[in-house]
């Protein structure tokens, strides 16, 4: 009996330390938590901004002003003066035909008109005043009418042997050559007003009414990586094409380092409301709904919001976030309410 109290009294003081042992060991929250790195995260801030759907296009850039060139005359082609790429001024000397023949027919033309002069004087001696009658009697009678008119016809033959300029411009697509053979009507060159681009481009139907001549856009050359140039919606074709697709022109403000004939993307914007902005990337789904997590002295807050219009780029909230909210906008899929994240950078402002 004696050895049977002692026993129970020997487990019942086992099981006490244990309990106590237990108790002691049992973890703090507070403690772990500070244990656990902190989550890396980038944040932006939410703006009071408007908000503006993105209507994508595509397209071919086009000088606004550009003229072909072309020979008035035939011939020989004797003098070159300019290459592709060359700068010129309107009425600047672009190529010379031989004009041999031509300088001859003027001499010839001029000793023609004044030998007609001469006639005509001699003619006209005796009369004191002539009527009008008259003196188109005598200057046809003299030959001085035909003479003058073949004077200026071999100016006019001359003066097509010279190319010049018609505007002031970039020299393109000149493929003749000194020596070459010319006839008239052919083609030497196109010259292109290089400040003034407009990228051609197309949007689908749909997005016809979300558009507006003055919208401001967003060109991006393909053959310019990380850069894009700002450009003006300033025409709309209203018609829609086989495709389904819309014809649009957008000039560019600036349009250095492109050139006509160069492949682009383009974002026209199209304002619509106002309201609080913040990027895509800030919006994850929590059991179906919306929520952003916003960062306050290196805790993650949860907040459930109401969103409005997306254009794949930012989000309007309508409810739940204050203007100036720093959102965060990576590493938020895992996230939990108040759990510590870590701030490696501010974007900034969307929009």
């Amino acid at each position: 009996m004696r050895n049977t109290i002692l026993a129970a009294l020997f487990i019942v003081t086992l099981l006490g330390c244990k309990q106590e042992k237990e108790k002691i060991e049992e973890p703090d929250v507070e403690s772990l938590r500070a244990q656990v790195k902190p989550t890396e995260v980038l944040t932006a801030k939410a703006i009071y901004s408007t908000f503006e759907f993105r209507v994508n296009a595509s397209g071919t850039m086009e000088s606004a002003k550009e003229l072909k060139v072309t020979f008035e005359g035939s011939g020989y082609l004797e003098k070159l003066y300019v290459k592709n790429g060359q700068m010129v001024k309107a009425g600047e000397p672009l190529a010379e035909l031989q004009n041999d023949n031509e300088e001859f027919a003027i001499e010839k033309a001029k000793l023609a008109y004044e030998s007609a002069k001469v006639t005509f004087q001699n003619d006209s001696i005796g009369y004191s005043t002539l009527s009008p009658a008259a003196k188109n009697n005598l200057e046809l009678k003299s030959g001085l009418r035909s003479a003058t008119v073949g004077l200026k016809e071999a100016q006019m033959n001359l003066k097509k042997t010279l190319v010049k300029a018609p505007i002031t411009g970039r020299i393109a697509e000149l493929e003749e050559k000194q020596g070459n053979i010319i006839s008239a009507g052919k083609e030497l060159c196109v010259i292109y007003t290089p400040n003034q681009l407009v990228l051609t481009a197309k949007i689908i139907e749909s997005d016809y009414g979300r558009i507006e001549i003055g919208q401001k856009a967003d060109v991006f050359p393909l053959a310019i990586k990380d850069r894009s140039f700002e450009a003006t919606l300033i025409e709309i074709n209203p018609k829609v094409d086989e495709g389904g697709m819309i014809t649009v022109k957008l000039q560019l403000n600036a349009t250095e380092g492109l050139l006509p004939g160069m492949t682009a993307n383009a974002v026209i914007r199209s304002p619509q409301s106002e309201n609080i902005l913040v990027p895509r990337e800030a919006i994850v789904m929590k059991s179906g709904k919306p929520v952003v997590f916003t960062y306050e002295d290196g805790i993650a807050k949860w907040n459930y919001v109401e969103t409005g219009l997306d254009n794949g780029v930012d989000v309007e909230i309508t409810s739940g976030l204050n203007d100036g909210s720093e959102v965060i906008i990576t590493n938020n899929i895992q996230l939990a309410h108040e759990a510590q994240v870590s701030r490696t950078s501010v974007m900034g402002a969307t929009n």
